[in-house]
């Protein structure tokens, strides 16, 4: 009988751990079937997927004019016009409608020489109604907390299809004044040249995505004219083979540009190849202010 009994005890803790094992395994597939996490913009809102699709560079402009320059990434915008920048959302209510909520804040600081601008100050709250017209082609009316109305038009300039790498940034990158010196694992610092100028910055590009142009960025800056302290935002290089530079720090905005080094490899850790280093390129998640 003991027997018996034994062996009855036997099979139920046999069935047991069969049954924990099993649904270990199954917790374990679940758990690598999860999706990827959605995209937040910068109020930690979900982001739709045709606002994901307008992840970009933009060109074009209100009423007809052509000096709008404009960033959408993970449902956060960043714009330059003539002047005054922007930050805001976009989101799309239906299909093919994207719909924009955006602050404009005139220059504080400029200077076209160098194009270095900031924005900051008294701001202008735009609703934008637009139409994602084609997959390249935005247009829509747009209306002002001033009373201010008219039409948008952008373009998208098919650059942030581009593969970024950190390789890809070494060496030093100037405008008249202002040089920016960047080494093979993305550290970088710059300084103002010009005459009664003490402005320097540094800071850390990381990689997001290999197969996107677009990178992150965390920047100090110190003595400067304006738009001191530490922020965050992104840099590309452009059509032209320039490095664009898109920062926020609060309400404060922060746009440059930079001309590309005449040659590589003079900025590269002593201690560090030329060649990429896979330890110092992992994606990192998007961080706005």
């Amino acid at each position: 009988m003991s027997v018996i009994y034994s062996y009855r005890n036997y099979l139920q803790t046999l069935c047991i751990l069969l049954t924990l094992a099993l649904l270990t395994a199954c917790m374990a597939e679940d758990k690598d079937d999860d999706p990827a996490p959605t995209p937040t913009n910068s109020e930690g809102e979900p982001v739709d997927n045709t606002a994901l699709s307008l992840n970009g560079f933009w060109n074009g402009g209100f009423e007809q004019t052509d000096t709008l320059r404009v960033l959408i990434f993970n449902g956060d915008v960043y714009g330059l016009d003539e002047d005054k920048a922007f930050f805001g959302t976009v989101e799309s209510p239906a299909e093919e409608e994207v719909d924009f909520s955006v602050i404009a804040y005139p220059f504080s600081y400029e200077d076209a020489t160098n194009f270095e601008f900031v924005a900051d100050g008294a701001a202008t709250a735009y609703t934008i109604n637009g139409l994602l017209a084609t997959t390249t082609t935005i247009v829509g009316d747009f209306e002002t907390d001033a009373a201010e109305f008219g039409a948008l038009a952008l373009t998208n300039d098919l650059t942030f299809s581009n593969n970024s790498s950190l390789t890809s940034l070494i060496g030093k990158w100037t405008t008249t004044d202002l040089e920016m010196n960047i080494t093979s694992r993305g550290r970088f610092h710059g300084v103002n040249n010009g005459t009664d100028k003490d402005c320097s910055f540094e800071g850390q590009i990381n990689l997001i995505n290999a197969g996107d142009s677009l990178l992150a960025l965390t920047l100090n800056r110190r003595n400067c004219d304006d738009f001191n302290g530490d922020s965050t935002g992104f840099v590309a290089i452009n059509g032209d083979g320039e490095l664009e530079l898109y920062s926020k720090m609060g309400s404060s905005l922060l746009f440059m540009k930079f001309t590309a080094p005449t040659a590589t490899g003079g900025t590269a850790d002593p201690e560090t190849p030329t060649e990429e280093d896979p330890t110092t390129e992992e994606p990192v998640e998007e961080v706005v202010e």
